[in-house]
C-alpha cells in the first residue's frame, strides 16, 4: 500500500504538469510513450496466453498513429491504410511461420493496437479541443477537458477502493475480480459524480452536463476495468507488467482510462461541440 502511495504522489503532480504544459506536445509524448509500452504490455500478456502477435508491425503502427492523432488532422485519412497495411502484412508473415494460426495471431496484433493505442490516442484529440479558449487561471481549456477524464476517472478509482474496503460485503464480479465490491462500485460512481460536477462547475461545463458525465466516467471507468481484469484472467497473468512499484504495468493504471477518454470525447463531439469553441 505505501509503494502505490509513493508512487502516486510522484507520478500525478507529473502528469499534471504535462497536461497543463502550453501546446500540449510534452503531453502527446506521454500519451505515445503509454501507448508504445501498454502495447508491449499487451502482447507480452497475449504470449503469455499462448498467442504470437507482429510485435514489429504493431509498434511500427502505435507510433504511426500517434504521430497522426498530434501533428495530422483529426479523422486523418492515414489511420485507414496504417491498419489495412499491418492486416495484410501480418497475414503474409503468417503464411511462412511453421506453427501459423491466423486467427489467433493477427487477431491480436488488430486488438492490441485498437484496445490501447486507437482509445488512447483520443486523449491527443481532447488535449487539442478548443486551444484558443482559456481557463481558469488563463490555463488552455483543452487541458482542463483532459483534466475532467482524469479527475472523475481517479475519483472513481479512490471511491471504490475506500468505500469497498471500508463497506464492501457483496461481491461484483467474483469471477472476474474477486476483490470488487458492489458497494464499492456505487461508492466511485458517487465520487465520479461529485468530482464530475465540481469540475465542471470550475471550467463553466454547462450543467447538468457535468453531472451526467461524472457519471458516465464512473460508470464506464469500472466497465474499462473489469475488462482489463478479464483478460489477465484469460491468459493468467496477475499484472500487465510491473514498471509502476505497487501498481503493475502501465495498462494496469490506464485500463479505466482507455474507456473514459473517448467515451468523454465523443460525448463533447456530439452534444458539447458549440459550447468548446465559445
Amino acid at each position: 500500500m505505501l509503494t502505490r502511495v509513493i508512487s502516486a504522489f510522484i507520478g500525478i503532480p507529473v502528469v499534471v504538469v504535462l497536461v497543463f504544459w502550453p501546446g500540449g506536445v510534452p503531453f502527446a509524448i506521454l500519451v505515445g510513450a503509454a501507448c508504445l509500452i501498454g502495447l508491449l504490455e499487451f502482447y507480452g500478456a497475449a504470449r503469455a496466453g499462448g498467442a504470437r502477435p507482429h510485435v514489429l508491425f504493431g509498434a511500427v503502427a502505435s507510433i504511426l498513429f500517434i504521430y497522426e492523432a498530434q501533428w495530422v488532422e483529426f479523422g486523418s485519412r492515414y489511420f485507414i491504410p496504417t491498419l489495412i497495411a499491418v492486416v495484410l502484412l501480418a497475414f503474409t508473415v503468417e503464411l511462412v511461420r511453421v506453427s501459423r494460426a491466423p486467427f489467433v495471431n493477427v487477431g491480436v496484433t488488430i486488438l492490441g493496437l485498437c484496445y490501447v493505442v486507437w482509445l488512447l490516442v483520443h486523449f491527443i484529440w481532447l488535449r487539442q479541443m478548443g486551444m484558443d479558449k482559456v481557463g481558469p487561471w488563463n490555463l488552455e481549456a483543452s487541458a482542463w477537458l483532459v483534466m475532467f477524464v482524469l479527475a472523475t476517472t481517479w475519483a472513481t478509482d479512490t471511491g471504490a477502493y475506500f468505500t469497498g474496503r471500508l463497506y464492501g460485503k457483496k461481491k461484483l464480479a467474483p469471477n472476474i475480480s474477486p476483490g470488487k465490491t458492489v458497494e464499492g462500485s456505487v461508492g466511485g460512481l458517487v465520487s465520479a459524480v461529485i468530482v464530475g460536477a465540481a469540475v465542471g462547475a470550475l471550467i463553466n461545463l454547462p450543467q447538468p452536463h457535468g453531472l451526467i458525465l461524472g457519471g458516465l466516467m464512473g460508470i464506464v471507468g469500472q466497465v474499462g476495468d473489469l475488462v482489463a481484469s478479464a483478460m489477465k484472467r484469460e491468459v493468467g497473468v496477475k499484472d500487465f507488467g510491473a514498471i509502476m512499484p505497487g501498481h503493475g504495468g502501465i495498462l494496469d493504471r490506464i485500463d479505466s482510462l482507455l474507456f473514459t477518454g473517448p467515451v468523454f470525447f465523443w460525448y463533447l463531439t456530439i452534444f458539447l461541440l458549440p459550447w468548446i469553441y465559445l
